[in-house]
């Protein structure tokens, strides 16, 4: 009888110890994908020192981050030309701060999604397909502009989606 409780009072001081580890580890595995997906933001919509900002930069630019977006995250479906894009130029911790009130104000989207818009304006690349076959041979058009963004951010205030069309 007296093992039986040992056994038990074991399982009870077993049991809060490896409800700490799950809670951490659940902890991490959120700011892991927050990371992940902010990283992927950056991948798809930031070069801080870009080079030309014409149809060859756009060329050279849509095809690096398109491969290097299906290295580092395997989509199984087809290989297409992405429509449109936009890199944003300057400093990351910039873009970063449109997630606060120092950088940014809130700003609901004409489909009612909650975003942030940028206090100043970025210079942007808007790059847009006009031909050519997926993923060495899309060709696009390059539009350079200086405009404020929107971007939706996460609950550790990183940028995670830039709304092409809201400005």
């Amino acid at each position: 009888m007296e093992k039986d409780h040992l056994a038990g009072a074991m399982a009870l001081k077993v049991t809060p110890m490896l409800l700490l580890l799950l809670a951490a580890a659940l902890v991490l595995l959120g700011a892991s994908a927050s990371q992940e997906q902010y990283d992927r933001f950056l991948l798809q919509h930031f070069d801080a020192k870009p080079k030309g900002r014409d149809d060859r930069y756009c060329n050279n630019r849509m095809r690096y981050m398109m491969k290097e977006d299906r290295r580092r995250y395997p989509n199984p479906g087809p290989k297409v030309c992405k429509e449109t894009n936009t890199f944003i130029h300057g400093n990351s911790d910039d873009i970063k701060a449109i997630c606060t009130s120092h950088g940014g104000r809130n700003y609901v989207t004409r489909t009612r999604q909650a975003m942030r818009q940028s206090l100043r304006p970025f210079q942007i690349t808007h790059c847009t397909w006009h031909g050519g076959k997926p993923l060495d041979n899309c060709q696009y058009r390059a539009a350079r502009d200086s405009r404020m963004i929107v971007i939706a951010c996460d609950k550790h205030e990183h940028p995670v989606h830039f709304a092409e069309s809201q400005i």
